[in-house]
């Protein structure tokens, strides 16, 4: 929740920039009432908008409905060539055509990556940087990486692209 009238940085301008890197919930707590400046912030990616005074009950009703939302299972889903493969991100579970897959964490967080960025090429330095922050590997790794998802999931879904890296194939799902 953040209140518009903030010191060094514009209210909007905050919104903008916390959407840009991440995709938390906000909700706007601010005087302004005129809807140009409601449909102002919701374009720049604020969630809901409350006006002051408030009430603490709608405040925690609207937190209240975050809160369910955010616990719901989520699930990531991309037609592929080898069939529809299914990210159950709550319990870091995958599904291949409704079969469970079972992957160890690493294999799980690059599996994830891949198809948040399916269709696009990954360079080995993109994934290591996004699923292996903490490590000291090397790129290479990422090679030894993609074999086993391809022995898990089959050869046609990952494709390398050589010189560049690797690209998950599919097509995502609402």
């Amino acid at each position: 929740m953040s209140d518009l009238m903030l010191e060094g940085m514009q209210g909007d301008a905050f919104v903008e920039t916390i959407r840009y890197a991440s995709d938390v919930h906000i909700i706007v707590l601010t005087a302004k009432t005129t809807l140009d400046s409601k449909l102002d912030l919701l374009k720049k990616g604020a969630d809901d908008y409350i006006y002051k005074p408030f009430s603490i009950d709608e405040l925690l009703l609207k937190l209240s409905n975050i809160e369910s939302r955010i616990n719901a299972e989520r699930t990531l889903t991309l037609k592929t060539p080898v069939g529809d493969l299914a990210i159950k991100e709550k319990t870091n579970r995958v599904f291949l055509d409704e079969t469970r897959i079972p992957f160890n964490s690493t294999e799980y967080r690059i599996l994830r990556y891949m198809v948040k960025n399916a269709e696009q090429v990954l360079s080995r330095e993109q994934i290591l940087t996004a699923c292996l922050e903490d490590s000291d590997a090397f790129d290479r790794i990422i090679d030894a990486y993609v074999k086993k998802l391809r022995q898990k999931l089959g050869s046609k879904l990952i494709e390398t692209v050589y010189g560049a890296g690797y690209r998950l194939r599919g097509e995502k799902h609402a």
